[in-house]
C-alpha cells in the first residue's frame, strides 16, 4: 500500500519552484522604537500631560521616566512636573506635561528627524496639525 504525500516521497520529488519575485518585492519594515512610541503618545496628551505609568501601561514600556529625562536633556527643555495623590491615598506620582507650544514643536521635530534617519514613519503634516491643535497658542503651563 503507497503512501500519498508521504514526506519520503515529497523529498524524492524534483519539483522547483523559483518564486523569488515575491520575496523581491516585500522589503522587512523596520520596528518603530520604543523612544519613538512614548514621544508620541507624550504628544497626543495635550495640556492634560502624562504619568510614567500610562507610558509603561499604554506604550508597554519600562521606566517612563528616563524617556522624559533624556528629552528634557536632549532638546534643552524643563517639562512641568504636578505631584498627584494616588487613587488609594498611599503615596503619590509625577504628571509631566510640556510647559509650552514651542517644546512640543522640538519634539516633533525630532520625531521627524529620527524617523527619517531610521527609516520608519514619522508624522505626516495632518497629525503635525492636530498635535498642536491640543496645545492652544498661547499656551504656557506653570
Amino acid at each position: 500500500m503507497s503512501k500519498k504525500n508521504h514526506p519520503a516521497q515529497v523529498a524524492d520529488s524534483d519539483i522547483r519552484v523559483n518564486d523569488s519575485t515575491t520575496t523581491d518585492l516585500i522589503k522587512p519594515v523596520p520596528r518603530t522604537p520604543k523612544k519613538h512610541r512614548a514621544r508620541l503618545y507624550m504628544l497626543h496628551c495635550g495640556v492634560n500631560g502624562f504619568t510614567e505609568n500610562e507610558i509603561l501601561r499604554y506604550c508597554r514600556l519600562s521606566s517612563g521616566r528616563n524617556y522624559f529625562s533624556e528629552l528634557e536633556r536632549r532638546l534643552d527643555i524643563q517639562l512641568e512636573r504636578i505631584d498627584e495623590k494616588n487613587p488609594d491615598g498611599i503615596g503619590s506620582h509625577l504628571r509631566y506635561r510640556f510647559t509650552n507650544r514651542a517644546d512640543v514643536f522640538r519634539v516633533i521635530q525630532l520625531i521627524n528627524s529620527n524617523a527619517s534617519s531610521g527609516g520608519y514613519d514619522g508624522l505626516s503634516q495632518q497629525a503635525i496639525a492636530d498635535i498642536l491643535t491640543l496645545y492652544p497658542e498661547a499656551f504656557t503651563a506653570k
